[in-house]
């Protein structure tokens, strides 16, 4: 089926019924050769024309789509679907979005193409916060008049007022097996099915070590969702918190009741130093737990000299942390100094700091200092009139996850095959200096208006 392009966007519009049997020729492999050769910004399926659709059909696009976002370095995903058909692709691909659901094509060229949408008001709401924020810093990036409701109330109430609704939406991104977000300086890994001895092949280990390393000490297993655990799984569970002990890591589990284990595995975990709890609300409730993921970091690894590859990627790590904090900020960023140091700065008090670990084909540890204000201003787009200083940090990982996703896509670009880890956040540099991976790397300097920046990246 040829596809239509049209303002550097092509679209497939498929008709009647999609599944296993007829997926194979909406796409076929001389439309892949004609849009690897026209390289558009997007690559979208309409689904207005479709009756029905299951989930073969839809696996088999999805997989071809994501072959084009990787030969083209495209947009990839569907558009023009009704809620039903948003929530069964959700349900379906829960673990693995790999690609972009946007509602209605028109909102497609809000995030790609060379069509101008810059005089219309949008606003945005999803009930997934982490989606809400990646929208917006998308259209924000292409510099849209955007506005994020807080709540469903408030967007039902002022939705009729903007030209254009950003609603039903899904940026997507490469999960892992293991689905992983981030709560106040917290790691959550949410667990499904039946756990056995196949949570050894399907946990990131290397994710999580680097998660270690770069700061993280309380690990949370929402097992909520999962129908059993055998003594597989719980040796697994076991082994992280006792390979963890050394470093200060602290393992939690959540939701195991007694209909999904025995009390003798149950006891096995608890011997091995694991925490459990009821349910997710409980814990984030133990106020005192919550509190060590807040403590000084402890040190970790040796310190080693910087490296070839350290230097070699840290002119894509500058142009994607100046280019987004431009863009969010209008702001102009300039850059005072660039040496080999360890970490070193007189701004104290009233800062914020996110560190990131990239492991793969490069490993690298990057920090991000900004003044607390500075950082207020950047992400004022996912803040509230009136915030905690919690929520200050969950904006500011949001900002520090939207470096990252453009620093890996330049790496892609060059055939470099690295992973991220979420961001950790501090407050204090003082304990940031205390982790040995601030000891020696590249610090570079900036000024953003009148105040200091600093980005430091080491091994």
């Amino acid at each position: 089926m040829k596809p239509i392009i049209k303002n550097k966007v092509a679209i497939f519009y498929p008709t009647g019924f999609l599944d296993g049997d007829n997926a194979s020729s909406i796409i076929t492999g001389i439309d892949e050769q004609e849009i690897i050769l026209k390289r558009p910004e997007a690559v979208f399926i309409s689904l207005k024309k479709i009756i029905f659709f299951n989930n073969k059909g839809i696996s088999y696009l999805a997989d071809r789509l994501s072959f084009l976002k990787d030969e083209c370095m495209a947009f990839v995903g569907f558009c023009d679907y009704d809620v039903k058909m948003f929530n069964s692709i959700l349900e379906a691909f829960s673990n693995n979005i790999t690609f972009s659901l946007i509602e209605k094509e028109e909102l497609l060229f809000l995030f790609r193409g060379s069509k101008t949408v810059k005089d219309k008001s949008i606003i945005i709401y999803s009930d997934d916060q982490s989606q809400k924020n990646q929208i917006a810093m998308a259209l924000l990036e292409r510099k849209l008049k955007v506005q994020i409701a807080k709540n469903e109330d408030e967007f039902k109430k002022n939705k009729k007022d903007f030209d254009l609704v950003v609603q039903n939406s899904y940026i997507g991104n490469i999960e892992k097996a293991v689905a992983v977000f981030i709560k106040s300086n917290i790691i959550i890994y949410t667990l499904k099915g039946f756990i056995d001895s196949d949570i050894f092949n399907t946990f990131d280990m290397k994710y999580h070590k680097n998660s270690i390393k770069i700061g993280f000490r309380i690990f949370c297993f929402d097992m909520s969702d999962v129908s059993s655990t055998n003594i597989h799984g719980a040796n697994f569970l076991s082994k992280l918190s006792i390979d963890g002990a050394e470093f200060g890591v602290t393992i939690v589990i959540c939701g195991l009741n007694s209909n999904k284990t025995t009390s003798i595995i149950t006891q096995d975990l608890e011997d091995a130093g694991i925490l459990m709890y009821d349910d997710l609300k409980s814990f984030f409730n133990d106020e005192e737990v919550v509190k060590q993921a807040n403590i000084e970091a402890q040190k970790m690894a040796k310190k080693t000299k910087i490296n070839k590859k350290i230097i070699s990627i840290l002119p894509d790590v500058i142009e994607s942390t100046i280019q987004t904090i431009e863009v969010l900020s209008n702001k102009k960023i300039s850059k005072k100094s660039v040496k080999i140091q360890s970490l070193e700065s007189d701004m104290k008090d009233g800062v914020v700091i996110s560190t990131v670990g990239f492991y793969g084909d490069v490993d690298a540890i990057s920090f991000l200092v900004m003044d607390k204000d500075d950082a207020q201003d950047v992400c004022r787009i996912l803040l509230p009139e009136e915030f905690s200083l919690e929520e200050l940090f969950d904006a500011f990982s949001e900002l520090a996850n939207v470096i990252s996703g453009k620093i890996l896509q330049k790496f892609k670009s060059k055939n470099i095959n690295t992973e991220v880890t979420m961001p950790r956040i501090f407050d204090k540099i003082s304990e940031v200096k205390k982790l040995e991976s601030t000891k020696h790397g590249v610090q570079i300097n900036f000024k953003i208006g009148k105040k200091d920046m600093i980005l430091f990246l080491t091994n």
